[in-house]
């Protein structure tokens, strides 16, 4: 598959949509397949809250967040397409992000860096198409939180991405959303370790790591699910205790969710990240969802499921009703899975064949191709 591994460096200040800049900062990134000739076979891959560039392939005994996906063969086949993957401004893994080290000081940026927004994000990415000397991706594809990106790629720009594919995602966050983001938060904050984000140096908040888990496996895992999964069974059959003690197999799993989360994830990234999303508003940010996409005119994948709660077909309609407005090319495919929301992740039996034609369509004929640097 060609797996590589990098970390963009810029020196030049980045402007930030709250109003500071980065005096400097870095993208880290991975790369999978071949680039043709001719720079036109690169696909862009927007990660999720959770995820990072790791999107393929295994390191360290541990498989990229969307290996199911990306892979010779697969959905998105590095034996035809050069895949790009980022780690998110803000991100932490590699990029510059709250454990980044700040230049006027000399120490992790905590909770001191500046707020970042999906557009800063979609801005980075293109300081690093440029340094990959890549003017338009073949596709520019995301959920949920990529999906954002995705949607902000073609706003800010259209003419460099040929076509779109935004899954389980919205034109905007919910108050519910916001409301949820801002309890898991609070789970982090009060995690006396926390210490106002400076915890780099001693404890770090695993309860509130853990607690904030528990929150988002409710949020990502549909009702079925755990319902098919765990039931009303309690722990190894056994009768009830009538105690605080975790009696049922849904507590127990929770419990484990809690543990393993310690370590896993940087909290003050997990704070960062999920304000990007509560400001991701593209008619605030653009006066309409007709006016953020007015300058479209590559065709646009919309992928959503039935099950997914937090942003329902509905919400992908809105979009796919602009696109069409502005006399873009758009087709919206909802999808059934008992996984929800997170169904893209796991679930691709659906997905893979509606994704693997969107991407071929229309696609030149091979030419000679290399190897990326």
């Amino acid at each position: 598959m060609g797996r590589r591994s990098g970390t963009a460096r810029f020196e030049t200040p980045l402007a930030l949509e709250c109003g500071h800049e980065l005096p400097s900062f870095e993208i880290a990134y991975e790369t999978y397949g071949t680039l043709n000739a001719q720079r036109s076979n690169a696909i862009l891959i927007c990660h999720g809250l959770t995820a990072n560039q790791h999107a393929a392939g295994t390191v360290a005994g541990k498989k990229g967040w969307w290996d199911v996906a990306v892979g010779p063969g697969k959905m998105i086949d590095t034996d035809r397409y050069f895949v790009v993957s980022p780690n998110v401004l803000g991100g932490g893994n590699g990029s510059t992000g709250p454990r980044s080290t700040d230049p006027h000081t000399g120490r992790p940026y905590g909770m001191r860096l500046p707020m970042v927004t999906i557009g800063d994000m979609v801005e980075s990415q293109a300081h690093l198409a440029d340094v990959l000397s890549i003017d338009a991706f073949h596709a520019v594809v995301g959920g949920c939180m990529g999906g954002f990106q995705a949607l902000e790629w073609m706003a800010r720009y259209p003419e460099r991405t040929r076509r779109t594919i935004i899954i389980s995602a919205t034109p905007r966050v919910s108050t519910h959303t916001i409301a949820l983001w801002s309890v898991m938060r609070r789970a982090i904050r009060s995690d006396p370790n926390w210490n106002g984000g400076d915890y780099y140096a001693g404890a770090a908040p695993d309860a509130g790591m853990g607690l904030l888990a528990t929150f988002g496996a409710l949020y990502w895992m549909s009702r079925d699910v755990l319902a098919e999964k765990y039931g009303l069974r309690t722990v190894a059959d056994r009768d009830l205790g009538f105690s605080l003690e975790s009696e049922f197999a849904v507590e127990a799993f929770l419990d484990q969710v809690a543990c393993n989360a310690q370590g896993k994830f940087d909290a003050n990234t997990l704070i960062y990240l999920t304000r990007a999303m509560d400001y991701f508003d593209l008619d605030r940010s653009y006066g309409s969802l007709t006016q953020a996409f007015a300058a479209v005119t590559s065709p646009t994948l919309l992928v959503s499921y039935e099950t997914d709660w937090r942003y329902p077909p509905a919400e992908m309609n809105e979009i796919a009703d602009a696109l069409r407005t502005v006399g873009a090319c758009v087709r919206h495919e909802v999808l059934n899975s008992r996984y929800g929301h997170g169904a893209f992740l796991c679930d691709v039996s659906g997905l893979a064949p509606v994704i693997a034609e969107f991407l071929a369509r229309n696609e030149p004929a091979p030419t000679q191709i290399f190897q990326s640097t």
